[in-house]
């Protein structure tokens, strides 16, 4: 009985050592997609050029000067790590970027392209705060290309200033081969037109799903839109939207947000049918194919002007003929004295309108003014889309310039209460800003460009991702750090050792 006894001890205490050395192996080494890019977040070596090792750099105009530079230079210009990658234009105007080609893709699966970064653009020299912007993006290519390819696939145009926000575009396979860039455009001469890039990432994110052949055109169009704009492995669907109020020169403006489809937002706009998608690609010559991307200005309708044809319509109006001549003479007589008195009204109408008409002009009414809102929320699962469940942000700012001014109209500080309506603006062009709280990463655009018709409300949602990255509140270890699989290993090993003594107290005793 004693050595039974013994070995069951035995083995329940190395089942439970193994076990905890398992559990502490798989906290240790999470499984994490392969980042395919070499030097993705240029840690390594600079050359001579300037430029990180594994990246090219790539230039259309202007000569700015690539170069390494540090945390210890300057720790707002690294978004992780030791180091990251500099343009810096100095009072220069310039289009250039970075490129790397990538191997090993498989054709048919969807890959992501993600990276960091962000302008300082001023015309003085506080680092802290940029006068102006530099725009962003970056892009895909099947195959070896260089940056002027067309077949490039573009993310949206992005005008991060001052912080590292994340720009992401993907692709589905059709080579085996892949380049990937980036791109910056500093389209006026400034004293600083300086731009920082940091932490890619190039990763396969699943293979699209087959689907049968189809005749109808709508579904194809759906498909292959789904492609540009949808991560396959997620299964978002669109999201329905109030149709926007026409602009001043009477286009209706959408702009495209994540998981969208050509084929809904025509749907949307005019109607289920292949005449409304051929008109919304009318307006749109620079679409290729069904293809849209996320933040892209959409012309999804125009307001028609009816005056002149109610005009035509009244005058090609003729009375029915009539057998009695004499009535008819007597009506046309009244009608001319119709036509005497109503042409010295309209004399007098006009000499009444020219009096008051400068006093009409300079006072607006309140129809000539329009509403942004906004709204804050906290992107949860990332997809750029206010989900249900998901709550709103507070600490935020937004900030709304007039871009006919370049002055600063408002600001407004979030506190979860959202959303907040600017009110009362005199129609025009305005651009909203948006700055997340410490701690958060924005998942959407930080700015939107939009031109505010008379009597419209535009609703704009930007999102922000919690990431935790504020050192001075993290006080808690997580639970996902080194220290507890280092723990469970320890505890694990003295278990290991109170076995052997406990075998070895055994063996003491059997001898005695």
């Amino acid at each position: 009985m004693g050595r039974k006894l013994y070995l069951r001890l035995l083995a329940s205490v190395l089942f439970a050592a193994i076990s905890s050395i398992v559990y502490a192996r798989s906290l240790a080494a999470p499984q994490l997609q392969t980042n395919l890019l070499t030097n993705p977040g240029f840690e390594s070596s600079y050359a001579s050029d300037g430029v990180g090792t594994g990246w090219l750099k790539w230039t259309v105009s202007g000569t700015p000067t690539f170069k390494q530079i540090t945390s210890t230079t300057d720790t707002r210009r690294v978004s992780e790590g030791a180091n990251a990658q500099q343009l810096e234009g100095a009072n220069i105007a310039y289009s250039a970027g970075l490129q790397q080609g990538v191997n090993g893709l498989t054709i048919g699966k969807t890959y992501k392209f993600t990276m960091y970064g962000h302008a300082w653009a001023s015309t003085g020299d506080d680092s802290s705060v940029s006068t102006d912007t530099v725009n962003l993006r970056i892009g895909i290519a099947p195959g070896t290309t260089y940056a002027a390819d067309p077949n490039i696939t573009w993310s949206g145009v992005y005008t991060y200033t001052d912080t590292y926000s994340l720009m992401s575009v993907e692709i589905v396979a059709t080579d085996t081969v892949a380049t990937v860039f980036t791109w910056a455009e500093a389209t006026a001469v400034r004293k600083h037109n300086d731009v920082y890039w940091d932490n890619a990432s190039f990763v396969e994110v699943g293979a699209v799903a087959a689907t049968e052949a189809s005749s109808d055109s709508t579904v194809d169009a759906t498909a292959q839109t789904e492609q540009a704009t949808q991560d396959p492995s997620m299964l978002v669907a669109p999201t329905d939207f109030p149709m926007p109020t026409p602009d001043d020169t009477g286009k209706i403006i959408y702009y495209v947000k994540p998981n969208d489809n050509l084929v809904h937002i025509a749907t949307i706009a005019c109607g289920e049918t292949i005449e409304c998608l051929d008109e919304i690609r009318a307006m749109n010559p620079s679409l290729t194919g069904d293809i849209i991307y996320p933040g892209q200005k959409l012309v999804i309708g125009e307001v028609q002007n009816n005056s002149s044809t109610n005009v035509e319509a009244e005058i090609s109006e003729t009375p029915e003929p009539s057998d009695n001549t004499t009535a008819d003479v007597q009506d046309a007589d009244s009608a001319d004295s119709v036509v005497e008195e109503t042409t010295e009204g309209a004399e007098n109408l006009e000499q009444d309108v020219e009096t008051t008409g400068e006093a009409i002009e300079s006072t607006p009414t309140p129809e000539e003014t329009g509403a942004i809102c906004v709204t804050l929320y906290s992107d949860l699962n990332g997809n750029g889309v206010l989900d249900s469940g998901e709550i709103l942000v507070a600490d935020g700012i937004f900030s709304l310039v007039d871009l006919n001014s370049g002055e600063t109209v408002d600001t407004y500080n979030t506190d979860g209460s959202e959303p907040y309506c600017f009110s009362d603006l005199v129609t025009g062009t305005y651009r909203v800003v948006s700055s997340a709280p410490v701690g958060h990463t924005p998942t959407t655009r930080v700015d939107w460009d939009l031109t505010l018709a008379t009597e419209s409300t535009a609703n704009l949602e930007f999102g922000a991702q919690f990431t935790g990255e504020d050192l001075e509140t993290a006080t808690v270890e997580p639970e996902n750090t080194p220290l507890r699989p280092a723990l469970m290993g320890a505890f694990g090993v003295m278990l290991l050792l109170s076995a052997a003594g406990i075998a070895g107290y055994m063996v003491v005793s059997r001898r005695r």
